[in-house]
């Protein structure tokens, strides 16, 4: 089996979705309690489908101002010899976000929406599948695009940068967009960030929705490669969360979906180098916690309450996040000891399907449990993924101050923390007379003495409760 392993945590989950809907926007989220667990199976402790993925409306007065604008930079960067004459070579493309390489998580990416294919409205949709994973609005407007969202973590993501808008094909810039306001939650109109390219085939594709201020600084007439950074994901314009809206056009204008499927009848081909199926089943995060993720209001970023060092008999909150789960595949999920023996487990099979779903579940590290490296284990759909934390007997800080009888600081002066098997720590008083011992073992015993070459100190025995401080030694004459 393929294992991914997560090296760093994830910083909060996705934002408190309300279950009305607004301007037509479906917002909300089917609880852990309303899905249908099999009998023998321990339900989650909290969590569900994520509803309020995000969706889009480009005007149509919009839609025709950017066709001009593409057209007029196309015109003046050929009359300049500044682009090459369209030839008619195949452009296949790849796919056009990724997981910033800083950005500690699996994946950071789902599909919301494909384009309509169904020119009817409204609630009249069919997508490049036959399925309805699509949209249109009560005006007329057939979603024209892909729509792919952050998930999970979607408003943390977009701050931290965490997702990358890259050129699917190269090509040359022809028109481009920023400065306008990324943080939209509804379709209240705007204008978005946006980079345009024109392929070598005179296809153009639309990148839209963008963080502000995070577009390429290439400028229009510039090319870019496959693959190459043209901004960050964000939610400017009209739109309700962060996504990439992905448009394409062949070279007579026409709109085009990239998936082809029996009820894409816009194009013969598809444009992907490897097209991905219609289902996508995968875990795009699994993390610890000390409590379960907190959602607020959109859009403000998610509070996940990550937590990666706990002590024996302490709660320990497992949260996993889905892309694309489907019915009847069993999640196996288990806290493994240092050695490798599990220590508990627990099974997940659910009834439904869901574009992107999380479930958490509260378990208790055992009070004799281990210390050292562990892991949260999901296996899922033929994979292993892995999350470290430690399990680390519980310590305290303890700090005080050395004076003179006269109530002066003693600089350099050696204090030492001795255990009850004689293990020595010793610390040196800064300026101010101050010293401190951290990872002190709560429960244990120490002596605690203070030298100098002047002064004589009391000896002090403490047992180590919680955080000391005050722990102050005054000189005798």
């Amino acid at each position: 089996m393929k294992k991914m392993i997560l090296i760093a945590s994830f910083a909060v989950m996705l934002a408190v979705i309300m279950s009305a809907s607004e301007n037509g926007v479906p917002t909300g989220r089917t609880s852990a309690s309303q899905v249908l667990i099999p009998q023998g199976e321990t339900p989650p402790d909290g969590g569900g489908e994520y509803t309020a993925q995000p969706m889009d409306e480009i005007t149509e007065e919009q839609r025709e101002q950017i066709k001009l604008e593409i057209r007029l930079n196309i015109e003046r960067l050929e009359y300049g010899g500044k682009i090459a004459p369209a030839s008619p070579e195949a452009v296949p493309l790849i796919w056009p976000v990724q997981k910033a390489a800083s950005f500690a998580a699996f994946n950071v990416d789902a599909i919301s929406n494909y384009v309509d294919h169904n020119a009817a409205f409204p609630n009249q949709l069919r997508d490049w599948n036959c399925g309805t994973r699509t949209y249109d609005v009560s005006n007329g407007y057939n979603h024209a695009g892909i729509d792919v969202f952050l998930w999970p973590y979607s408003w943390y993501t977009m701050d931290q940068q965490g997702a990358e808008i890259i050129a699917a094909a190269p090509g040359v810039i022809v028109s481009k967009s920023d400065g306008n306001p990324d943080r939209s939650c509804s379709l209240s109109g705007g204008q978005w960030n946006a980079v345009y390219i024109r392929h070598a085939d005179n296809s153009i594709a639309w990148y839209g929705h963008m963080k502000n201020g995070s577009t390429t600084t290439k400028a229009v007439g510039e090319s870019v490669a496959a693959g190459e950074k043209l901004g960050t994901v964000g939610s400017s314009g009209n739109s309700t969360g962060p996504h990439l809206h992905f448009e394409l056009y062949n070279a007579a204008g026409q709109l085009q979906d990239p998936f082809q499927g029996t009820c894409n009848l816009m194009n013969a081909t598809s444009w992907w180098v490897s097209q991905e199926p219609y289902r996508v089943p995968r875990l795009n995060g699994l993390t610890t916690g000390g409590a379960p993720p907190v959602f607020p209001a959109c859009p403000n970023p998610e509070t996940p309450n990550i937590k990666t060092v706990f002590a024996p008999g302490e709660q320990i909150f497992a949260t996993a996040y889905f892309r694309d789960q489907l019915p009847n595949v069993t999640t196996t999920y288990s806290l493994v000891r240092p050695d490798g023996t599990i220590d508990q487990t627990w099974n997940q099979t659910i009834q439904q399907t869901f574009n992107a779903s999380w479930w958490w579940w509260s378990r208790t590290i055992p009070a004799n449990a281990p210390t050292g490296n562990w892991k949260l284990r999901a296996g899922y759909s033929g994979n292993t993924f892995d999350t470290p934390f430690v399990v680390a007997a519980p310590v305290a800080t303890v700090s005080g101050r050395v004076t003179t009888p006269s109530g002066q600081n003693l600089r350099n002066a050696i204090v030492t923390l001795v255990d009850a098997n004689n293990v020595r720590r010793t610390a040196t008083t800064s300026s101010f007379g101050l010293y401190s011992f951290d990872n002190v073992a709560i429960g244990a015993s120490y002596t605690i003495t203070a030298t100098t070459k002047r002064f004589r100190f009391t000896p002090q025995v403490r047992t180590i409760s919680g955080n000391l401080s005050n722990v102050d030694f005054i000189g005798l004459e």
